[in-house]
């Protein structure tokens, strides 16, 4: 799940994807009034009530809501964190917003990159065992906080590991907004709502017929999002579709 905001008359709203990480294919978008919890929560009891869409994991980028709001409509769910915006988080918070010793922050960097970043759970195993070793010193360097920060995450920072094809970042569904965008952007904003929903899903509907022609998931060029999710296209009016009051 992501969101991408989107502007109508002199106000910012919200388009709230989500996308599969196999098919890179949108099951669902909605245009909302913002970013929250709430809308978040609307756009993932669509999935789960009106789409019946068999959810077996959740990779969010930890901001806005997305974490509360998929722990509520689908409790047991793997979640997962993009470990992508944690890593950068912490280059940012250190570099902007830190004001405290130095002394142990680059020794912090450098555990919790490789740490984000394990590549099995044996991996993950022995560099735990190396971050409590340090744990002492970031500490006494004044990094309680930020090691609470850290440490409160973990329960989501290596799902992944322990599910297969499970991705650790939201790169799929940023890449998708970005090429959505191109066209998204072109456009100086909308008159209104409706206008803008309807250009919103002809966008979509756009995006989800292309084929794939330099993917480098194996198997995806020569195909588009919905023929690799098998979704029976032919006797869809998909322009009157697109027009439909829905998600």
């Amino acid at each position: 799940m992501d969101g991408k905001a989107i502007s109508i008359g002199k106000r910012k709203y919200a388009l709230l994807l989500t996308a599969d990480a196999q098919t890179q294919d949108i099951p669902c978008a909605q245009l909302c009034e913002s970013e929250n919890l709430e809308n978040y929560f609307s756009l993932l009891e669509t999935v789960r009530d009106a789409l019946s869409y068999p959810m077996k994991g959740i990779t969010v980028d930890g901001g806005s809501g997305l974490v509360s709001a998929a722990r509520a409509v689908f409790p047991g769910t793997p979640l997962q964190l993009c470990v992508r915006h944690l890593d950068e988080f912490h280059g940012y918070y250190f570099h902007y917003r830190y004001k405290g010793s130095v002394k142990a922050v680059a020794r912090f960097l450098e555990l919790t990159h490789r740490l984000l970043y394990a590549r099995s759970l044996g991996h993950l195993k022995h560099l735990i065992q190396e971050y409590l070793v340090c744990r002492d010193d970031f500490i006494e360097a004044g990094l309680d906080q930020e090691i609470k920060n850290f440490e409160r995450k973990f329960n989501y920072l290596w799902t992944h590991l322990e599910h297969p094809g499970m991705p650790r970042t939201t790169n799929i569904i940023e890449s998708i907004i970005r090429q959505l965008s191109r066209k998204i952007d072109r456009i100086d904003g909308f008159h209104s709502a409706e206008t803008a929903w309807n250009s919103l899903k002809l966008l979509i509907m756009k995006y989800r017929f292309h084929t794939f022609t330099c993917s480098r998931i194996k198997g995806h060029n020569g195909h588009s999002p919905l023929s690799l999710a098998k979704a029976k296209t032919s006797s869809t009016d998909w322009i009157a579709f697109s027009q439909k009051q829905h998600h």
